[in-house]
């Protein structure tokens, strides 16, 4: 067999398929892990492999998933339960640790519990609340259970494979964030059993104590302070129950300085245990204090606010320069080129959402030597979702680029590095095309005389009556002019009555723009060539597996474009909550990433600026936009008579060499016609 490209949810599909191949006792059961597949396709399909008797759907009632399990491993099953998400588990806790922990016990060993609960737990995929808790300190501290977390592929399936041919109950704690998350692998496999740690990274100043989620994040935080000349080892626990006291002691004893890192709150979490016990069986060989980085002891933020309350990179940084005062003097953030420290502030690769944890680098826009502003766009990366332009956080020069166009990055990874101007000192907040409130450039001088340093600086920056003032082109401008240049658009056009789609949002009682936004998607749907972008590098048409929504939206800080993630997905009070969600946060200047970047067709309303209609500039790597003009009185022809109609005008302008003609009138022809239709909703309300 040769190593095959895996996610770790496909190695936890592989590793059900394979355990229930392999014993007929084993079932799988939770709310819509059969004919769905799970909320996160984890369980795809293995109902159609094994059957409904096999891999069944439960009514939405965790404690009797619980409870009904409990039943069929004392009768001799082994039910595999999933809990959609982390939070969504807590009414079956009463059931875990009353029944599932203490069956052993109970019966003084007469009956065994070999059941798994499977459990989607942590943060950074931009979750609401119920959907990012780290739970695992509830079940670590329960005794009777086994709690596993995974930070690999391989483990994945290894660890699940072990915890369902256990004779006693496993709480399998999967990270989320890590599902698309892929490494080479030849399946099956088998990796270290449960109660063995393993040594990510050898090091000799600090360890670094992770499990789950925040292996990733250790992983990365030691090769930047490499650069810093740290040599840093990193512990990943894999199980928590049992624990590898004996690698923990070993790792601690070589380097003599300990941190450990989570994304559950730091008070009375799995960390203060470790904590607690490198403190009394390495003392001796301790040289500074046992530090923690943590989640914050709240509830769990909303999505605009986790990368703040998550361990990232910077603390984890700056837990390690605490740990390690003497050492790590040079440039915070500055990462080694080819053996050399460039001057200034790196741009490290952020998390663009969706617990993507990567990006290709599609084409660098600046070069080294080059000035940049803030909020200049310096590459474009692509992810497993879409092509995402970059924003510069800092203006100044680039002294270094630090991957090549074609290379593929992780989150956290450093991008370029920048020597600040004076002035410089902006926040990143955001990836878009807009303008940010309180965001704004100066105008520079005419002239590029210098004033000696001891000169006094004018008393005021008003400009000579009758000069012209010079204002910096916005961070949108190169990506219009490169989308106008590069791009053969077309622009096609029809007048519709609008009767219908007005009686339609009386019916439904919701917007205009909810009602287009649908019949879009609907027309997408028979059209997905217009769900495209164009990879010039590889000559090819990239059809889109899912349709990310743009919309324009006007606010007092200009016009911005939010993007509904995932639209076709949504029914029209969904879809409508959500436009008019992102609308709100848009005119706060407070979109997440997420919503800023990444849309894959845009609608335009232009009828709020008072115009019929207009030929847009596609929104680059879009290939298609359409807009709606305004609704007026005008007079219209039916059967022959004029009467006076509302009528709207619809424009669609697509790139030319995604479709001919033909597709994009058929695709404006069906907007048009799910418009006019009795219910303009198609049956898709």
């Amino acid at each position: 067999m040769t190593a095959v490209d895996t996610g770790m949810a496909q190695a936890l599909n592989a590793a059900l398929r394979d355990a229930l191949g392999a014993d007929e006792r084993v079932v799988v059961l939770g709310e819509d892990v059969g004919r769905l597949g799970g909320v996160f396709r984890v369980t795809d399909g293995l109902r159609e492999a094994f059957g409904d008797r096999r891999c069944f759907d439960t009514p939405v009632s965790e404690a009797g998933i619980a409870g009904l399990s409990v039943g069929m491993a004392m009768a001799g099953w082994r039910p595999v339960v999933e809990m959609q998400f982390d939070a969504f588990a807590y009414p079956a806790f009463e059931q875990i640790a009353s029944h599932v922990a203490k069956m052993r016990n109970r019966t003084r060993g007469a009956l065994t519990l070999p059941m798994v609960v499977r459990i989607p737990y942590g943060g950074g995929i931009g979750g609401v609340e119920h959907h990012s808790d780290s739970s695992e300190a509830y079940y670590a501290h329960t005794a009777g259970l086994k709690v596993v977390t995974p930070a690999t592929a391989a483990d994945a399936y290894s660890l699940l494979r072990e915890a369902i041919d256990d004779p006693d109950p496993v709480i399998f704690l999967e990270p989320k964030r890590r599902y698309w998350t892929k490494e080479p692998l030849e399946l099956p496999l088998r990796t270290e059993p449960f109660g063995t740690a393993a040594v990510r990274r050898a090091g000799t100043d600090a360890t670094l104590v992770a499990y789950g989620p925040s292996v990733a994040v250790a992983l990365e935080a030691a090769q930047l302070a490499a650069a810093e000349g740290l040599d840093v080892e990193v512990l990943d626990l894999r199980t928590l129950v049992p624990l590898d006291d004996r690698a923990l002691d070993a790792s601690v004893r070589r380097t003599g300085r300990c941190l450990v890192v989570h994304e559950a709150q730091g008070f009375a979490g799995v960390g203060a245990e470790i904590a607690a016990r490198v403190q009394e069986r390495c003392f001796d060989a301790l040289r500074a204090p046992v530090l923690r980085v943590t989640g914050f002891d709240i509830p769990y933020p909303p999505p605009l606010l986790e990368d703040a309350h998550l361990p990232g990179l910077r603390r984890v940084l700056d837990g390690l320069h605490r740990l390690l005062p003497a050492l790590g003097r040079g440039v915070r953030g500055s990462v080694p080129l080819s053996g050399a420290t460039a001057p200034g502030k790196t741009f490290l690769l952020p998390d663009l959402g969706e617990g993507l944890a990567e990006a290709e680098v599609l084409e660098w826009m600046v070069a080294v030597g080059d000035p940049v502003e803030h909020d200049q766009v310096v590459a474009e990366v692509e992810t497993a979702k879409s092509v995402v332009t970059l924003p510069s956080p800092f203006a100044g020069t680039v002294t270094a680029l630090h991957c090549p166009a074609g290379e593929v990055v992780r989150v956290g990874a450093p991008l370029l590095t920048v020597e600040e101007a004076a002035d410089s000192g902006a926040v990143l907040t955001g990836y878009g095309t807009s303008s940010r409130p309180g965001r704004h450039h100066s105008p520079r001088p005419a002239t590029t005389a210098s004033l000696p340093e001891d000169a006094a600086a004018p008393a005021a920056q008003v400009p000579p009556q009758g000069s012209a003032t010079r204002v910096p082109l916005g961070p949108a401008a190169e990506k219009f002019s490169r989308g106008h240049r590069d791009t053969p658009a077309v622009t096609i056009w029809a007048d519709t009555d609008a009767g219908r789609l007005l009686a339609a949002r009386t019916t439904h009682g919701t917007g205009l723009l909810p009602l287009m936004a649908r019949a879009c998607l609907d027309a997408l749907a028979a059209f997905p060539a217009l769900n495209s972008r164009v990879d010039t590098g590889r000559q090819e048409i990239v059809r889109l597996p899912e349709v990310h929504l743009g919309f324009a939206a006007q606010t007092d800080h200009g016009l911005v474009v939010p993007v509904v993630r995932d639209a076709g997905r949504l029914p029209l009070d969904g879809l409508a909550a959500e436009l008019r969600r992102l609308t709100g946060l848009a005119r706060r200047g407070s979109l997440p990433a997420e919503h800023l970047t990444g849309g894959t067709f845009t609608l335009n309303n232009y009828g709020g600026f008072d115009v019929d209609g207009a030929t847009p500039i596609l929104n680059h790597p879009q290939a298609a936009m359409i807009g709606l003009g305004r609704i007026t009185d005008r007079p219209w022809v039916t059967d022959g008579r004029v009467e006076v109609r509302k009528v709207v005008n619809v424009s669609l302008t697509f790139d030319h060499r995604v479709c001919d003609g033909g597709t994009a009138a058929g695709f404006l022809r069906r907007v048009i016609d799910g418009l006019n239709s009795p219910d303009p909703l198609g049956g898709c309300s």
